[in-house]
């Protein structure tokens, strides 16, 4: 029995998406990506949801922590939008490499 690549459509089976479509994807509560092959939407399941809500608490906390703790005003500034960005790449990267897509569950969307 061959692994289920993270790349797979969720409907069809088919590997039509690659690492960038992927990250771009989104999480349960966005419109997701239509497949190349039968043009259905997927998206990143609940463990994508989960982990980039406690990447986005921890940034959180950096940004807090810096904004008491750092007597500079500039470096201050960068160090925020460093935590900021680097939680916005490391979800992006986590989506990208792990976990299976999964079916879109919006009623709004059509899959």
């Amino acid at each position: 029995m061959s692994k289920k690549s993270v790349y797979e459509c969720p409907h069809c089976g088919e590997k039509s998406f690659n690492p960038l479509t992927k990250a771009l994807a989104g999480g349960l509560n966005s419109q997701g990506k239509v497949c190349k092959s039968c043009g259905r939407r997927c998206c990143n399941g609940k463990v994508s949801t989960i982990v980039n809500a406690v990447i986005y608490v921890i940034a959180l906390i950096g940004v807090l922590l810096c904004y008491f703790l750092v007597n500079n005003n500039m470096t201050a500034y960068i160090s925020m939008a460093g935590c900021i960005i680097g939680a916005w790449l490391f979800g992006k990267i986590f989506d990208a490499f792990f976990l299976p897509m999964t079916k879109v569950i919006r009623n709004d969307i059509r899959s």
